[in-house]
């Protein structure tokens, strides 16, 4: 065969391939337009096979999708469930914090956890109350609860700084407050700041703030308290303290300041082999061991968090009220420094020794360093009647954590927080 020939018939096949394709695309153009897109597959053997795969694969997306909201749903609720069993706990966690201080008020001692002998006539770190628990286990559930509880009566009453009796002057208060910023290195002004958010009128002190003069012009604007504070976490609304300040992060002399400790509470601690002792038990690990030197150093709290040394709560008509006293046996360092113009290093750390040798019965059991009694009776103690108890419990991932205030003395809730 020639050639030509060859090529001719290819030619040929291929014009009618092309022939078959446009007469069939010009069919099923038609059939499309004229009954819808199934009607392709009608003359087609592997129309079925079509929509079985386009009906499986929405099956399967359905189910993926249920599948996944199920178990978002699932573990949202397992997650509400603990939350709501350690919300529970938590709130027993404060009723056994309400119970410690009654049991601490009849005469309870903790000499059998601590070896420390305690007066019920007055408050100190060697009370029940004032004992570091570690974590309680939880015997049918993956978690445990914590307690804490921490008096208000050695803190500042900022309530006080001046109300409905002292409206034209300060009370005492402002002038430790004074002593107390001062050796935080903060700016003086913030006195001044504090006082015009809780007095009774409308006139700013030299260096403070209220609400014609700065609050009412920020966005969005709001007025001066001029009134008892409801919460120590108001101070976030005070001019210039900053959140870096109130949670001590920064500010005036942080960073700066040498030979701090976490805290001038003393040895007394927690001993489970006393508790194991006097139950009859057999612990399975050993207790952890008090570092001494740690625990008699004495000086400056590390902790610049104004909470820790600031108040709101007492009672607001009587400044030398017992709810505003400050408690001797439990004051923290910086507290102690701020009481007189005369509080040197010397002298704070030779109150802290003593009491923790022997807590102060008595507020004249420190005239040698504080002479004037008028101070001594009217703005010190050595009981206390307001506490925070904090309660944390945890089940498996979820933790609720509840800060109540207590007025041991009336037996009523101050404030309550759960987050």
């Amino acid at each position: 065969m020639r050639i030509t020939d060859y090529m001719k018939r290819i030619r040929s096949f291929i014009n009618r391939t092309i022939t078959r394709f446009l007469l069939d695309y010009d069919r099923r153009k038609a059939a499309l337009e004229q009954r819808g897109v199934f009607s392709y597959f009608v003359n087609s053997s592997g129309y079925v096979l079509v929509i079985v795969l386009i009906i499986t694969t929405l099956l399967v997306s359905v189910a993926g999708e249920f599948i996944a909201v199920s178990q978002t749903n699932i573990n949202y609720m397992r997650k509400m469930q603990n939350r709501l069993k350690a919300g529970f706990l938590a709130k027993s966690g404060i009723e056994l914090g309400k119970y410690i201080l009654y049991a601490d008020d009849k005469g309870v001692s903790s000499e059998m956890l601590t070896g420390k002998k305690t007066d019920k006539s007055i408050d100190s770190y060697n009370d029940i109350w004032a004992l570091e628990f570690p974590p309680v286990p939880l015997d049918d559930e993956d978690g445990s609860i914590l307690l804490r509880i921490t008096d208000e009566n050695s803190k500042i009453n900022l309530s006080v700084l001046s109300n409905e009796v002292f409206q034209e002057e300060y009370t005492p208060y402002y002038g430790i407050l004074q002593r107390f910023i001062i050796n935080m290195g903060l700016p003086l002004e913030l006195a001044d700041i504090m006082t015009d958010w809780v007095d009774v009128d409308d006139s700013r002190n030299p260096y403070g703030a209220e609400s014609s003069d700065y609050y009412l012009n920020l966005i969005p604007p709001y007025s001066s308290k001029n009134a008892e504070m409801d919460s120590i976490m108001e101070l976030l609304m005070l001019k210039d303290i900053t959140p870096e300040i109130y949670y001590g992060l920064g500010g005036g002399s942080a960073g700066l300041e040498e030979n701090l400790v976490d805290n001038n509470k003393g040895g007394a601690a927690f001993e489970i082999d006393k508790i194991l002792e006097a139950t009859g038990g057999a612990g399975g690990e050993q207790a952890p061991v008090q570092d001494e030197e740690g625990a008699n150093a004495i000086g400056r709290e590390k902790s610049r968090k104004l909470s820790d040394y600031l108040r709101v709560y007492g009672k607001r008509d009587e400044y030398n009220d017992s709810l505003n006293k400050i408690n001797i046996n439990t004051a923290p360092y910086r507290v102690l420094s701020a009481l007189t113009d005369n509080m040197t290093d010397d002298i704070v750390s030779d109150i802290i020794s003593r009491r923790r040798i022997d807590p102060f019965r008595s507020v004249d059991d420190i005239n040698d360093v504080i002479e004037d009694e008028t101070v001594r009776k009217n703005l010190l103690t050595v009981k206390s009647y307001i506490f925070r108890i904090t309660a944390a419990a945890t089940i498996d991932n979820a933790t609720v954590t509840i800060e109540a205030y207590y007025n041991r003395q009336s037996k009523k809730y101050l404030y309550w927080s759960e987050y």
